[in-house]
């Protein structure tokens, strides 16, 4: 690892951690230009390639050049998956200009070793996970404002970071039948319910399944009890700090819905800047891929569509979650609070 690029992380919008070696203890970190930055939904390893300068580094090293940076000025968005959350993200960079990172891999490690805390897994202790997330924070702004959203298995992370936090979702049918209709969403669904699974045990206090014995429907409806119980939790001890956005209700009301979110965020913009934001070519591309057009009109035709296909665990998925909330109280939060 050069001296330069090491330097960049205290210094440059551009140098930050891409990756930890937990079992190596180094880490990758990279240089990507803002216009390549700006144009991705996943800070992963797909943003590697030609002209993406990097290198791995000992955590040693690391850690000195990232304490020379500021301290961090992030703000966050959490979301429970496929619920306009990266439109939302890129909304807000058109209507404000501020500096975003969407999904960066960091983020992903570090909600895994979370919840292998909780299970005794974990190879850092609680007090290491925290040094890492703050350190990381810091250089992943590098005296910036800057909007981070999360991968949608990460929302555990509400309690681990500052600043200000929005939170995305939909209701449990409209979750559902996204996540069951979707091409790729069933294949993403089971990829992340064990995670999500011993968050939601850890929550509860309580095994509340058996993943194996779980339909699809019921898997989708314990995805979303699991995100919505953290964050109705983390609202419940701090609502100022988290704005919350039903995606179908911020359709209905768009101007004044990221308004009021780019206040939360103490973002300077004007109503001219919202309005050519929402009116522009963001609102009519696919926000992962914007060479794919999608309006809120091709979401409620599709959305309709999976849910008539797959009504039958759309209705055991919401069976599950009222059984469930019976039986546990987060999740009684989590379906009074985000359920309707």
């Amino acid at each position: 690892m050069t001296h330069k690029l090491l330097d960049g992380l205290s210094t440059s919008p551009d140098v930050f951690i891409h990756q930890f070696d937990i079992v190596g203890d180094r880490a990758l970190i990279i240089r990507l230009d803002q216009e390549p930055r700006r144009q991705a939904s996943f800070l992963d390893d797909r943003i590697l390639g030609p002209g993406v300068e990097g290198g791995w580094a000992p955590w040693a090293e690391i850690e000195a050049a990232a304490l020379a940076a500021p301290p961090a000025k992030a703000g966050f968005i959490f979301h429970i998956g496929h619920c306009g959350s990266t439109l939302i993200s890129r909304l807000i960079e058109v209507a404000s200009g501020v500096r975003s990172l969407r999904e960066p891999q960091p983020l992903r490690q570090f909600a895994t070793v979370a919840a292998d805390l909780a299970d005794g897994l974990s190879p850092w202790t609680a007090a290491e996970l925290q040094k890492r997330i703050d350190l990381y924070l810091r250089t992943a702004s590098a005296g910036e404002t800057t909007i981070i959203k999360a991968t949608s298995y990460c929302g555990d992370l509400v309690n681990r970071m500052k600043g200000a936090a929005a939170f995305c979702y939909s209701t449990p049918q409209t979750y559902i039948a996204a996540m069951l209709g979707g091409a790729n969403n069933p294949l993403d669904l089971r990829l992340h319910a064990p995670l999500r699974l011993r968050r939601l045990r850890t929550l509860c206090a309580a095994p509340v399944a058996d993943l194996a014995t779980l339909t699809p429907g019921e898997v989708a409806a314990m995805s979303w009890a699991c995100e919505t119980a953290t964050m109705a939790a983390a609202h419940e001890h701090d609502a100022q700090r988290i704005f919350t956005i039903d995606f179908d209700a911020f359709l209905r009301r768009q101007e004044e819905t990221l308004a009021a979110l780019l206040a939360h965020f103490s973002l300077t913009t004007s109503p001219d800047r919202i309005r050519a934001a929402l009116t522009g070519p963001t609102m009519r591309t696919y926000s992962k891929d914007s060479s794919f057009d999608y309006s809120p009109e091709d979401r409620r035709v599709l959305l309709a569509e999976y849910a008539a296909a797959h009504k039958a665990e759309i209705a055991r998925g919401r069976q599950w979650l009222e059984l469930a909330a019976k039986a546990h109280k987060p999740v009684a939060a989590a379906l009074d609070r985000f359920g309707i």
